[in-house]
């Protein structure tokens, strides 16, 4: 077994390599031009952002209010991470940058870019296809950070940069992308509200992102079993924005206020049992008593031997 770096390791200083220098670079110019491209199209451009959205009413188009909210988050959490986190140079958060976010945060204001050019434009297929590259980019470095960048045995002050700087972006990000790609869908392929089976579809979707949000929040089944409540909760609150829009079809809102609601109890449940503490609940997977397929999956990552193990996992190792 090759040999495992120490706590102190870890959190040791180190001087950035020349990958990670030219990544803080990229980071920093795209989520600038992420941001100040955003801010045009919803205050110069015409029409704009939102107005498109209006004259393109769908079945899945959510609150403006709500999205607008999620974004404010979104970019306080992002700029922590471009202009903050990322120039650590303690051992392990270099690694998370480097390794774990890598390109993925500079392509993904990349996509936006895409996609903002296109919307304004009204070329909604291949601000879709824009969308979906977000999609990927977004949930491959979620994916990446949840399965190999857990905070375990790390000092707090540590763990809680990782947790919010980038954790918490990707996982909003790569959530709300589900949003965006149904969306941009409607609008693209069934816009308007003059065929009730666009309805139904909503419907199913609306359940399609409900189960994605749980799976992540009570199975951790996309990622050998570390959960993550807040990518279930931006599902739900995703839910909620489409069910505040949709109230003049009950079926639709009705299903999605339920479904928001249901999301929101899981959540607090699972957030509960595990003390009210985010990082504990990052920690500690499914459960208590780790499962063979976990403890295989988990051998190539060097944060594992960290994790407290019990008595079982010892006797299953050797």
């Amino acid at each position: 077994m090759p040999p495992v770096p120490s706590n102190i390791e870890l959190t040791s200083v180190h001087p950035p390599s020349n990958k990670l220098k030219v990544l803080r670079v990229f980071n920093v110019l795209t989520i600038l031009l992420n941001f100040f491209s955003n801010s045009y199209s919803m205050v110069f451009s015409r029409p704009n952002v939102g107005e498109i959205s209006n004259k393109n009413p769908t079945y899945f188009t959510p609150s403006l209010i709500f999205v607008g909210i999620f974004w404010f988050i979104l970019y306080i959490l992002q700029f922590g991470f471009a202009f903050y986190a990322q120039f650590s140079n303690i051992h392990i958060v270099q690694s998370v940058v480097e390794n774990g976010v890598s390109w993925w945060f500079s392509l993904s204001n990349l996509f936006l870019c895409g996609w903002l050019f296109f919307w304004i434009r009204e070329n909604f297929i291949v601000s879709e296809i824009f969308v979906l590259l977000i999609l990927i980019s977004t949930s491959m470095a979620h994916n990446w950070l949840m399965t190999k960048y857990t905070p375990n045995h790390l000092p707090s002050s540590v763990a809680n940069k990782i947790v919010k700087s980038t954790h918490i972006p990707f996982a909003m990000f790569s959530a709300f992308s589900w949003l965006s790609l149904f969306h941009n869908g409607f609008v693209a392929f069934a816009p308007g509200y003059e065929h009730d089976e666009y309805a139904n579809i909503a419907v199913v979707l609306a359940w399609f992102l409900a189960i994605i949000g749980i799976c992540w929040c009570i199975t951790g089944v996309f990622s050998h079993g570390k959960r993550d409540g807040v990518f279930s909760f931006t599902i739900a609150w995703a839910l909620l924005g489409v069910a505040i829009h949709q109230r003049e079809t009950k079926n639709l809102s009705i299903t999605c206020n339920i479904l928001a609601l249901a999301e929101f109890i899981i959540i607090f449940i699972v957030w509960n049992r595990h003390g009210g503490n985010s990082l504990e609940l990052l920690r500690a997977g499914i459960g208590s008593r780790p499962t063979r397929s976990r403890i295989a999956n988990s051998r190539n990552d060097i944060r594992e031997p960290l994790l407290p193990q019990n008595r079982e996992e010892i006797f299953i190792d050797h």
